[in-house]
């Protein structure tokens, strides 16, 4: 019985591991997707994930859908002909433009690595400034949430805003995230970073991600939770049998 014992509590030692343990990482840096343009409830599936486009505040509070996000390519000058398009993009990114926002998901959950992001000024040529800041929301497993704020980074010596690694808080690689939701505010007159019903962007909230590095948390295989359900019953035979003896 002690073999027993043993072996159950090296499974069950084995099995938060293995459940704990994140997948193969991927790196999401949408070059495989030809460019295109989408609306508020439009999604993007790739490489296991969801991207799910969300509408601005005032097109969300009427039920209206809106124009949140397009697929550019970087390295295309006709991408962009009105926005100031940041620099520094190897090949496709993702803007998320008027005050839209965005909703990464993955089934089982997720960890998040690292992601580059850039501000994207709804006019070139003007002043460089502090703008305005990327907002994380992510749903935690447990029910609970966490956020972040970045503010987002200037011009660059040539002019032009630059794609640079987000600098994440510690603990937000540490997390295991049902979703997490991607959104822009733009200072106002009152120095509030705003972008809501109340106080809203006027479609200058937008910026561009790219190079998402994320982990997958893998569930355990159907082989393991059998082997754990076979040492949970070892287990319980093992108590009964001394329940007698200690009867008899």
């Amino acid at each position: 019985m002690n073999r027993l014992s043993h072996l159950a509590r090296w499974l069950a030692a084995a099995l938060i591991l293995f459940g704990a343990a994140p997948a193969m990482a991927a790196l999401i840096h949408f070059d495989d997707i030809a460019p295109d343009i989408y609306s508020s409830g439009d999604v993007l599936q790739t490489s296991g994930y969801t991207f799910l486009f969300l509408a601005d505040p005032t097109s969300a509070a009427n039920g209206w859908s809106s124009g949140v996000g397009a697929l550019l390519d970087g390295g295309a000058d006709s991408s962009c002909d009105i926005l100031a398009c940041p620099s520094g993009a190897s090949g496709n990114y993702l803007a998320i433009l008027n005050d839209g926002g965005l909703q990464l998901s993955h089934a089982q959950g997720f960890m998040l690595a690292g992601f580059d992001y850039s501000f994207i000024a709804p006019v070139a040529g003007g002043i460089d400034q502090n703008w305005g800041q990327l907002q994380l929301s992510g749903l935690l497993r447990d029910g609970s949430m966490m956020t972040a704020t970045l503010d987002f980074p200037g011009q660059g010596s040539d002019g032009n805003y630059h794609f640079q690694p987000a600098l994440l808080p510690a603990a937000f690689g540490s997390q295991v995230f049902v979703n997490l939701t991607f959104n822009a505010c733009i200072f106002n007159a009152l120095g509030l970073c705003s972008n809501t019903l109340a106080f809203p962007a006027f479609n200058q909230a937008q910026f561009g991600l790219d190079n998402i590095s994320i982990n997958a948390v893998a569930e355990p295989p159907t082989s393991m939770l059998m082997l754990a359900g076979l040492c949970a019953i070892g287990m319980l035979s093992r108590r009964r049998q001394a329940h007698r003896l200690q009867g008899a």
